[in-house]
């Protein structure tokens, strides 16, 4: 009796056509879901790591604090900034080269917001209003309310 043996075709070890594709688009799904998370990333690294917006708020406090209960304040020549008196003490916030800063009756100054380009200020009434250009760029603006002392 002859022995025969029974070869399997079917037991080869490999890819077809259509498993390789499918692989490929998978790759290709994913490329493109991590290059757009990375690119959201950027975005993110560049607001959360850019001072500007903390120090722009930090500056809108600080103003608040002073302009309340004032006795007068104007606005200074040319849109450079604002004076005012409270309490007997007259207070100068100003554009100072490349700063906004604060004197107490003219002496010496206290930085209040760094890398300023430019500002412009007006007054309405008692809203105040704050322009301010920075030197990357952005421009932020912000209205205050004066409040006046009632003695």
């Amino acid at each position: 009796m002859p022995t025969y043996i029974l070869l399997n075709k079917n037991n080869e070890q490999g890819y077809t056509l259509i498993e390789s594709v499918f692989q490929l688009s998978v790759l290709l799904i994913f490329s493109h879901i991590f290059a757009v998370t990375i690119g959201w990333l950027s975005l993110m690294e560049v607001q959360v790591t850019n001072p500007t917006e903390t120090e722009w708020a930090l500056f809108i406090e600080d103003v608040e604090n002073y302009l309340n209960d004032l006795d007068m304040i104007m606005v200074q020549t040319r849109n450079t900034g604002i004076r005012f008196i409270k309490e007997e003490d007259e207070f100068d916030i100003e554009i100072y080269q490349n700063l906004i800063r604060k004197q107490k009756n003219r002496l010496g100054h206290e930085q209040m917001l760094l890398h300023v380009k430019s500002i412009n200020v007006s007054m309405e009434g008692q809203l105040l209003y704050f322009s301010v250009e920075f030197e990357n760029g952005i421009d932020k603006e912000h209205t205050f309310y004066v409040t006046y002392n009632s003695e």
